[in-house]
Formats: C-alpha cells, sequence, structure tokens
C-alpha cells in the first residue's frame, strides 16, 4: 500500500492510515437514457468542476456524509442509492478517501428537469455555479479525472434501486448491570434498555436511515431495539413491532422468522429491521439464499447495518432473479461512532 495515497486514486483496497482524512459524495442522477444528466458543481475557491461532497463529522456515518454535504453544496436534498468504490489520493498533504452513493433528487421538480436548482439557492463563496450536464458531456467539464472515473462507474450500475436496512440494535445495557439494578432479580430481558452510550448513538443511525429514504420501520419488541429507533428516527406509535425477531421468538420459531424476513424484503418499500447479534446470521442467510446475493463479510456490531439495494421495475415492483447489492456500514468507514 505504499503508493497507495498517489496519483492517479486507487479504485480496489483502501488502508485507513491514522491521519486519513475521510470524506463522502455523491454522483445524482436525473433523467434517463441519452437524456441522463449529472449535478456537477463549480467551487470559486478552487476555480474547478467537482462532484459534490465533503468531510465526515465526528460522529457521522458517511451515509449521512454524503446527503449531509450534497445539501450543503447545493441545497438539493437527495435519498441514496447503491454505493461506489472509493477513490484514495493525496490532498494538501494529507492522505485522503472519498466514499460515493449513486443519488436522485427528492423534489420532483428537479428530478424531472423543470427546475434546475432549488428556490432560493443564491451562488456563495464555496460554490458558486450548479449545473445539470449530459452524462456524455460530463468528463470533458470535471476538473479531476477521478471524478471522471466515479461518474463512468455510476453508469454502469443500476439507479432504480430500493433499500431494505438490516440493523443491530445500538449499545445496550450489560445484562449484569441490568441484573445489579434489579437487586439481582431483573424484569425479562426484552426490557433491557439501551446503554447511555448507545442511546447517544440513536441521532446518528436516525440521520443514515434519512440518507437512505428509509419510510418504514420495523423493530423486534425488544426496548433495546425499538429505542434505537424511537424516537430519534421514528415515533413509536408509528413502528411495526414483530416478536419474531426478537431472540426469543426467533430461538422459539426460526422457520417463521425466516419467512417473516423473506415477506418483508420482497416487498418494495424503503424499509429498516431492527433486531439483534444473535438473530442476524438467521436473517443473513435467509435473504442471501432468496436474492443470491452475497453475505457481508464482517460481523455487525451494535448500530451497523446491511443495506441491501434491491433493482425495481419503472412499475416499482421488484425485478426477479437478480441479486441484490449488498452494503455493510462498516465498509464505508473504520469507526461507527467516535
Amino acid at each position: 500500500f505504499s503508493n497507495l495515497f498517489n496519483q492517479p486514486p486507487s479504485r480496489t483496497s483502501i488502508c485507513v492510515k491514522k491521519n486519513t482524512v475521510r470524506a463522502a459524495g455523491t454522483v445524482v442522477f436525473r433523467g434517463k437514457g441519452k437524456a441522463t444528466e449529472v449535478l456537477v458543481v463549480h467551487r470559486p475557491h478552487r476555480k474547478d468542476w467537482s462532484l459534490p461532497k465533503g468531510k465526515r463529522e465526528k460522529g457521522e456515518y458517511m451515509a449521512a456524509t454524503a446527503a449531509r454535504e450534497t445539501l450543503e453544496e447545493t441545497g438539493i436534498q437527495v435519498t441514496l442509492g447503491v454505493p461506489l468504490n472509493p477513490i484514495a489520493y493525496e490532498s494538501l498533504g494529507y492522505p485522503k478517501i472519498v466514499r460515493y452513493w449513486i443519488a436522485k433528487p427528492v423534489d420532483a421538480d428537479i428530478a424531472a428537469g423543470i427546475r434546475d436548482v432549488p428556490k432560493g439557492w443564491k451562488p456563495n463563496e464555496e460554490v458558486d455555479e450548479l449545473r445539470w450536464v449530459r452524462a456524455s458531456k460530463v468528463a470533458a467539464l470535471l476538473t479531476y479525472e477521478q471524478d471522471v472515473e466515479v461518474v463512468a462507474e455510476a453508469l454502469t450500475l443500476s439507479r432504480n434501486t430500493v433499500p431494505f436496512v438490516l440493523l443491530r440494535h445500538s449499545d445496550a445495557e450489560k445484562r449484569v448491570d441490568f441484573a445489579q439494578r434489579h437487586n439481582g432479580k431483573p424484569p425479562a430481558d426484552q426490557l433491557r434498555p439501551l446503554s447511555e452510550e448507545g442511546l447517544g448513538y440513536t441521532q446518528a443511525i436516525a440521520d443514515a436511515l434519512n440518507a437512505f429514504g428509509i419510510e418504514y420501520a420495523y423493530s423486534s419488541v425488544s426496548k433495546r431495539c425499538v429505542d434505537t429507533l424511537a424516537p430519534s428516527f421514528a415515533t413509536k406509535a408509528s413502528l411495526n413491532l414483530e416478536a419474531v425477531f426478537s431472540e426469543e421468538g426467533a430461538t422459539e420459531n426460526p422457520t417463521a422468522a425466516k419467512k417473516r424476513i423473506k415477506e418483508l424484503v420482497s416487498i418494495p418499500q424503503a424499509a429498516v429491521l431492527c433486531t439483534h447479534r444473535p438473530v442476524m446470521p438467521l436473517l443473513i442467510r435467509a435473504i442471501s439464499k432468496l436474492s443470491g446475493s452475497r453475505e457481508p463479510m464482517s460481523k455487525l456490531k451494535p448500530g451497523q447495518f446491511v443495506v441491501y439495494h434491491r433493482p425495481i421495475k419503472d412499475s416499482g415492483n421488484l425485478r426477479e432473479k437478480q441479486k441484490f447489492v449488498v452494503e455493510h456500514s462498516a465498509e464505508s468507514q473504520s469507526k461507527t461512532i467516535d
């Protein structure tokens, strides 16, 4: 890896050094076929044309960074699609890694090309011009070759996907501490709460889920799962509670848990399911068998998640017999929360 951070940027393995600057951005598309357009920004202080991107903030998931920086630079709220290969290079004397996602505008008028910029957006010191450029012509405008390569990769991937997020609950109170707090006679384990640290993670989790445009939330009935999603991401009233995804429920009836996860994954909704570490392998194997997709290599730590990007038709139905793009939250940053 000695030359990893020299030009040209690496698009394969990424080695994260201690002083590495981590950033994230998007390739925002609209239109179809030959009419496909890409959003690019002009930065007056750099005098360049580039893709929307920016540095990760402390405690932030990289997916949330990508959506936030796009909004801050362009005023355009986006939802993320499939991830792209990271790039690594040296910037201002420091090694830098940038993660990108395919994205689309939330605003229907901007997505349809009725309007190019958000209402009220004005040129500023950071970005003084937004431009939608035909995909076939964007390479001639972009200043950096690595941006050209990122767009080229994005054009080879499906832009019509819907995410399903399998989330491990945030850090929970230890069982021994839970028992001691109840004088050795704790109530049912399903009532064991998140730790103080775990509660502190929930807003960052919510920001990441919002970046993917998640609209429906499912959870194990256990308190530590419910509180991972509510109230930071969803209200308790809007959560769909599923006893079969609790540790107790999945142990008692694993067949029912597998059947139910297949049902949820087959519904073309942008959804999240929060469950437990012991239940994860059962569900991941069931999803992989259903889709023919690879299983994530790494186990999920508290607060980490897997995103299954499922291809859909223009009608909104899932495309049958097409593999999902599988994304592990740990693959986009070495630490979930600082």
